[in-house]
Parts: structure tokens; sequence; C-alpha cells
């Protein structure tokens, strides 16, 4: 299954208000995955449960972890691995992850949730 990019959020009201949106025309947190540098910083609260948060890690690293994986292109094995998987190219990943890494969240929806229909305002979910 593949996942497409939705949109990239600067804040979490603004990631909750798009969620909220989503699910007004229909589309299930199931369909939705999150993605953010630091997992704690996702706060969708408790009626969002049933999406997929994926994160680099859980909190913050030290100052010291952030220039090794900065000169290494290392330390984004959980997103890295997650984007690949779906099939996002080594560019596109790495676009990816500086997006996250300057603290914003990307929004992804399964690919049976058509992004165009919902723009369109047309039904959202392919069965």
């Amino acid at each position: 299954m593949e996942k497409n990019v939705y949109g990239v959020f600067d804040s979490n009201p603004e990631l909750l208000a798009a969620i909220q949106n989503l699910k007004a025309k229909g589309v299930t947190g199931t369909h939705m995955t999150v993605a953010a540098n630091i997992k704690n910083d996702v706060q969708l609260g408790n009626e969002h449960t049933d999406i997929l948060i994926i994160a680099n890690q859980d909190k913050e690293d030290t100052l010291f972890l952030r220039i090794f994986h900065y000169f290494t292109d290392e330390g984004s094995g959980d997103l890295r691995s997650f984007f690949t998987k779906y099939g996002y190219s080594y560019d596109e990943t790495k676009a990816m992850l500086e997006e996250v890494s300057a603290k914003k969240f990307i929004l992804l929806l399964d690919e049976e949730v058509s992004i165009e229909e919902l723009k369109a305002g047309q039904v959202p979910i392919k069965k």
C-alpha cells in the first residue's frame, strides 16, 4: 500500500485542524499517518488514537547526537526506512527528513484515499 503526502504543517494546531477536516469528510484515522522528528511533539488528543505516528525518536537528542546525525546523514532510521518502504526516492526522503527536522509535521494518506477527490469535495475513499 502506498502513502501519499497530504500536507506539511508548521505546528501541531495546524496538523490537528487538517486531521479534523479530513475526518469531517469521512476519512478515518486508520488511513492517516503523521511523520515527525520527535514523537512526543505530536499531540493529537484522545479522539485520534487510531492515527499512526512515525518518528525518528521519542524525545530530543543531545547536541552531540544532532551534530553526528547531520554530518553522517544517519540517525533517521525509523523515518528513512518508512519512506523507503513506501517507494520514495532518496531525494524525496531527504527532503521530508529535512522538513521534520525543522519541527514540521507531514500528514500522509493511504493510497485508497484520493487527495484530488478530497480537494474537489468529492467522495474521498476508493472502494
